[in-house]
């Protein structure tokens, strides 16, 4: 399938909950998919699907860019694409339509705690490493604060 035919959907919590266990938590100590904020009211869950199976997520949350948080802000949360669809610029279109969402509802920063295996990832998108790394807790994995700001390309 081509990227041009990728279409991004709104999904439920339970939807995107399998494949954040096979790629979020495979090889980690959690169990657990799922996130406190999931059913938040300002929680979205995006997915893109692949012959009806849904092949890429993302959460997007409304909450403050820590190290300003006097703007309107979304955090990016589970961004995953199943291991067979990954390197296809799969995660790039996900990406690309909950970033537009956040700047269409006005929010400045676009942020997250990205591991830093997806580092790379992210910079090729416009974010910026901000800070030292941090393990996580649930992954135990290395990670680093990602920021975009989203009026400096206004």
């Amino acid at each position: 399938m081509s990227k041009e035919n990728w279409t991004v959907h709104v999904v439920s919590t339970n939807d995107i909950l399998d494949l954040r266990m096979a790629v979020l938590r495979d090889g980690t100590p959690s169990q657990d998919p799922r996130y406190p904020q999931d059913d938040d009211p300002d929680a979205i869950h995006l997915g893109i699907f692949d012959d009806g199976s849904l092949i890429a997520t993302s959460t997007w949350l409304d909450r403050p860019w820590p190290n300003d948080e006097s703007h309107f802000s979304v955090q990016l949360r589970g961004m995953a694409v199943v291991k067979t669809h990954q390197s296809r610029g799969i995660g790039g279109v996900l990406l690309k339509a909950g970033i537009d969402r956040a700047g269409e509802r006005g929010a400045r920063y676009v942020w997250a705690r990205a591991r830093d295996l997806a580092l790379k990832f992210y910079e090729q998108h416009g974010f910026d490493v901000i800070g030292d790394q941090f393990i996580d807790d649930a992954t135990g994995l290395g990670h680093h604060l990602v920021v975009i700001d989203l009026t400096a390309n206004r």
